[in-house]
């Protein structure tokens, strides 16, 4: 990369060539979003300004609302952070779990998940029977270029769509070419990843965690063992393999998740109690473990059965 020559000051309007993301000062200033940390403000700026390029692609959906695509992948290169953190600051954001001024759409099917950036005001609207009425509409003669009547263009009808094909997506073929402009990534997506179609990991882990009570495991059981058995169940659930290979034979993808999504505390005191026991030398640790983890919702009642009859002998 070649050296840049940093200059002290501005003069005149030289800081009128530089773009910017715009972070609405109600971010920091509301007491709504105090709590929000400083990099998912700025994140919320990045979603912001990626609509600019979606409403000039006509990204809408069907009811005529604007989205993006916005993928971790592309977050973590622009923050440079880890895929971990990208989703803890989408997961403030969201809708779901945050404060509420993203909503994410997973479509399925190796494409990427729809990002709809909602508004930060936090001003009530008034009742519609005491709003003053508008301006009068200018005349259709009169054009006025400077002048905007809606958040999103509407410069041309909606109906531009025909009937049989109102519910797909529009049609990218007449766009604006501008700097930065990507294809849309559901009409030609490239050959996606195992990151790029599995179930968010953040997300995942966060689950498991508390279908496991992992923070009372952790005291009971030794630290390393409750992480290396957490993070083999994630890796499960949010693989995007079709097939998963379960004590050498090979299993539907769906069929293992459902197993694993059995999985609570019992069963991982229960493995890690089996693999104390084991004398044997496991050449494969991760293969053992995963089909121990897989057979445990089905051998754990047989196996402290047969324990008890054992003590009582």
């Amino acid at each position: 990369m070649p050296d840049m020559k940093l200059s002290n000051y501005f003069y005149g309007d030289e800081a009128m060539q530089f773009s910017y993301f715009r972070i609405p000062c109600q971010l920091i200033t509301h007491p709504r979003f105090k709590h929000l940390s400083t990099d998912s403000k700025l994140l919320y700026g990045m979603l912001l300004d990626r609509m600019s390029l979606s409403i000039k692609n006509e990204w809408y959906d069907d009811t005529g609302r604007v989205y993006i695509y916005y993928t971790v992948d592309e977050i973590c290169s622009c923050l440079n952070c880890g895929r971990d953190k990208a989703m803890k600051l989408l997961a403030e954001l969201d809708t779901g779990k945050g404060v509420g001024l993203i909503e994410r759409i997973k479509q399925g099917q190796g494409k990427p998940t729809r990002i709809y950036v909602k508004r930060f005001t936090t001003q009530e609207l008034p009742p519609k029977s005491k709003q003053k009425p508008g301006p009068p509409e200018p005349s259709p003669a009169v054009e006025f270029s400077d002048m905007q009547k809606s958040a999103f263009p509407i410069s041309r009808s909606r109906d531009f769509r025909c009937a049989e094909v109102g519910e797909s997506d529009p049609n990218h073929t007449k766009r604006n070419q501008i700097d930065f402009i990507q294809p849309d990534p559901s009409i030609y997506p490239s050959a996606p990843s195992e990151r790029q179609t599995g179930i968010d990991r953040y997300e995942v882990r966060e689950e498991v965690k508390e279908s496991i009570e992992y923070e009372h495991l952790r005291q009971e059981l030794p630290y390393d063992d409750v992480e290396s058995l957490l993070e083999l169940i994630v890796d499960v659930l949010s693989s995007a393999a079709s097939t998963m290979r379960i004590g050498g034979e090979v299993l539907p993808m769906d069929a293992v998740r459902r197993r694993f999504c059995q999985l609570d505390s019992e069963h991982i005191r229960y493995v890690i109690d089996s693999l104390r026991q084991t004398t044997t030398k496991i050449n494969n640790i991760r293969a053992y473990l995963l089909t121990a983890l897989y057979n445990a919702p089905v051998t754990i009642g047989p196996y402290y059965t047969a324990a008890v009859r054992h003590d009582f002998r």
